[in-house]
């Protein structure tokens, strides 16, 4: 890790540059520094001079490289009020950042294809400022792993006009929660999924996730849907009696996933609210038959 250290320059390499300073006017001086960090308390600093001087026609070079290892570096985490402006915004290091703790407790911040320092929070000198709560609520939001799941149905491959078709998300959508501590302030945030199920036929249903098709009476959380009117592959443009909704390959399911996020915060600065809603989406075709009966004469043998 490069890093610029201010110290005061030893009297050697001082002297080195007093020295050059004293070359002639119309000739030139080169300095070159260069720092590495070795630990959390010392680095080692190069220094190269070149002075050039004309001199009754002559040139000359002069070189006075220096090294010198310099001590009482800066704490490796800086320190940093728990008021700070920077605390208050949820994306520090711009898009995709973020704030957390490492397992020390020192404040840190995650920015992508970056290496960021952490820092030691101290007490403000100060009152005012403080942590955001809601700010911080909101950028854990972007953390959550919000998804609709995939569209699952019995029958698999296609329904029937007049009997019940089962519908159910796979993985289901359920709450989620995420937490972060910072500053001695614990923010928890929670999405609660409501589901919306479109059937393609104009009919809907506000609903759960529904469940896998199973024997027997329904459950109360059953997601079910009865078709009226077929809609198989190849109808639309051909059967007059399909609906205007049908698809070339059957009817779209399409089923929304809302999810009511809330925060709470515990600590210097308590509170709790609502953040805007998140949705997600899954969709998928559903072809729809039907079963036809005919009356058939029969004659006695």
């Amino acid at each position: 890790m490069k890093t610029r250290v201010g110290s005061v320059l030893p009297l050697s390499l001082a002297a080195a540059l007093i020295f050059a300073a004293t070359a002639h006017a119309s000739g030139g001086i080169r300095i070159g520094i260069n720092s590495q960090q070795y630990g959390s308390s010392h680095a080692r600093v190069d220094a190269h001079i070149r002075a050039s001087a004309r001199d009754a026609g002559r040139h000359r070079a002069l070189s006075a490289p220096q090294r010198q290892v310099v001590a009482n570096l800066p704490p490796a985490f800086p320190l940093l009020p728990s008021n700070a402006p920077i605390l208050r915004d949820p994306h520090p290091g711009g898009p995709g950042s973020f704030w957390y703790t490492d397992g020390a407790g020192h404040v840190c911040q995650y920015v992508p294809k970056s290496v960021v320092p952490c820092f030691t929070l101290v007490r403000p000198h100060r009152s005012g400022g403080g942590l955001s709560p809601a700010a911080i609520a909101q950028s854990l939001t972007r953390r959550l792993d919000l998804a609709a799941g995939a569209v699952r149905t019995s029958p698999t491959r296609r329904g029937l006009t007049g009997a019940e078709s089962w519908f159910w998300l796979d993985p289901a959508p359920r709450r989620q929660t995420l937490s972060i501590s910072l500053a001695g302030e614990t923010v928890s945030v929670v999405a609660d999924p409501t589901v919306e199920w479109r059937f393609g036929d104009g009919g809907s249903l506000d609903s759960g996730p529904g469940v896998p098709y199973r024997p027997g009476a329904a459950p109360s959380d059953a997601v079910r849907h009865v078709y009226q009117t077929r809609c198989l592959p190849g109808d639309q443009g051909h059967d007059p009696y399909v609906l205007a909704s049908c698809g070339p390959t059957g009817y779209t399911l399409d089923v929304l996933v809302v999810w009511q996020i809330s925060y709470r915060a515990v600590g210097p600065v308590a509170g709790s609210g609502t953040l805007p809603t998140r949705t997600t989406a899954s969709s998928r075709s559903y072809p729809v038959g039907e079963s036809r009966a005919f009356l058939v004469s029969g004659g006695s043998g």
